[in-house]
């Protein structure tokens, strides 16, 4: 007997196409970055270029998706170090987090550092989540006693980014895990007492207009 109702399978296959493309721009972001072809991300998850123009418009709607996505992770990471009991252990553990999201997604990234163009409503929500969030764990972890007093939240966030860079230097290889070596001395030498004045401004936070 034919199916009568054949829209249920419809909506299936739609949702996995929709994982699929998901799944694929994660995937094609965290190795080479925003600058990625729609054609090339549709044909990693398996599906016509047209399929992903039908699911999300635009190839830029679909990267947009992703990358509130990862936004939103980090926010759930946020939300998790804010309940560990000791105030020292949520914020390095944020921090060590950040900066492997980082490590792990080149788009990712390349998002977190553009300056040069307003963000869309959402992602500046998620910034703002993020940078609140950073806030509370900076102001805990001081008034706990464990952040030396000079070390701004702004200065947690661009610490974060230290271990993009860290791989080869004059010959040295640092190995896989090397960027995690560089972010825990940082980590050591944020907390407190500190014994070198900091120089300089701290760094100001990005304000469009």
């Amino acid at each position: 007997m034919p199916d009568l109702d054949p829209v249920p399978d419809v909506r299936a296959d739609a949702r996995h196409n929709r994982r699929q493309l998901i799944i694929a721009t994660r995937e094609a972001i965290a190795s080479r970055g925003l600058d990625v072809s729609a054609l090339d991300i549709a044909k990693a998850a398996g599906v016509g270029v047209g399929t992903l123009y039908r699911r999300f418009g635009t190839k830029e709607a679909l990267l947009d998706a992703v990358v509130l996505g990862l936004y939103d992770e980090l926010c759930d990471t946020a939300r998790v170090c804010m309940d560990r009991a000791d105030a020292w252990e949520g914020l390095a553990e944020f921090v060590m987090e950040l900066a492997g999201a980082h490590r792990d997604s080149r788009g990712l990234a390349e998002v977190t550092a553009a300056c040069d163009r307003p963000p869309s409503p959402e992602l500046a929500e998620r910034t703002a989540a993020l940078q609140d969030a950073v806030i509370r764990l900076t102001e805990r972890a001081r008034t706990a006693g464990h952040l030396r007093a000079d070390v701004t939240w702004q200065d947690i966030m661009i610490c974060s980014r230290a271990a993009l860079d860290t791989d080869h230097c004059l010959g040295v290889d640092a190995g896989p895990d090397g960027w995690r070596r560089v972010v825990t001395i940082l980590l050591d030498g944020i907390h407190a007492p500190g014994r070198t004045p900091l120089e300089g401004p701290a760094p100001q936070v990005h304000r469009e207009g």
